[in-house]
């Protein structure tokens, strides 16, 4: 009988042995081997290991995405106020070392097209379209220029990780690169109010 938390132990064995052996080296009997249970039982709860990938980076990524506050404290809360709090706390997401570790993993797998568009689809857009929900609120009671909330959700995230980016793709990000976060949100909420500000 399938459970709840079985399938959250072998989400976890599986999140283990990809980041430690990559999506492509590893073999859904080292994750059985993990998991101490056997292929048949991890096949009865996951189909291949693309599905099983994928389940594993939303449940890694939705626990380190849950401390990401996109929510105004108040109904009077300044645009501003609420957006630094959103930079502050994505870019710490982003950047610590676990959520580093996830994003690469799935670049390097991404040359599966489907694994590619499937974590997109559910790992990465609802967070934008999370974004984008309080900008389209924001832009409704004219706080902000009417616009595309999703495009100025992407141009928020692009301009919070303008900084780093790169650097990360590079492995030439500094470990202590994000220590001075609360300047890189400013200069970003600067740039983007400049750009949406009503």
């Amino acid at each position: 009988m399938k459970t709840e938390n079985k399938r959250l132990e072998l989400l976890l064995a599986a999140t283990e042995v990809f980041l430690e052996q990559g999506f492509d080296q590893t073999l859904m009997s080292h994750i059985s081997d993990r998991a101490k249970c056997s292929k048949g039982t991890l096949y009865s709860y996951f189909a291949s290991k693309q599905e099983l990938f994928c389940e594993a980076i939303f449940e890694a990524t939705a626990q380190e995405a849950s401390v990401v506050v996109v929510e105004p404290v108040s109904t009077d809360e300044a645009v501003d106020d609420t957006l630094t709090r959103f930079g502050v706390s994505y870019l710490k997401m982003a950047y610590s070392p676990r959520f580093q570790a996830l994003r690469r993993l799935v670049f390097a797998a991404t040359s599966d097209i489907e694994v590619g568009r499937t974590v997109y689809q559910k790992a990465v857009k609802p967070h934008v379209l999370r974004a984008a929900d309080f900008l389209a609120s924001a832009m409704k009671r004219g706080r902000l220029q009417d616009a595309d909330p999703e495009l100025a959700a992407w141009h928020l995230i692009g301009l919070l990780e303008s900084e780093s980016l790169l650097k990360f793709l590079m492995h030439s990000l500094e470990s202590s690169a994000l220590e001075n976060v609360d300047a890189v949100v400013g200069r970003t909420v600067k740039v983007f109010c400049d750009s949406y500000k009503a």
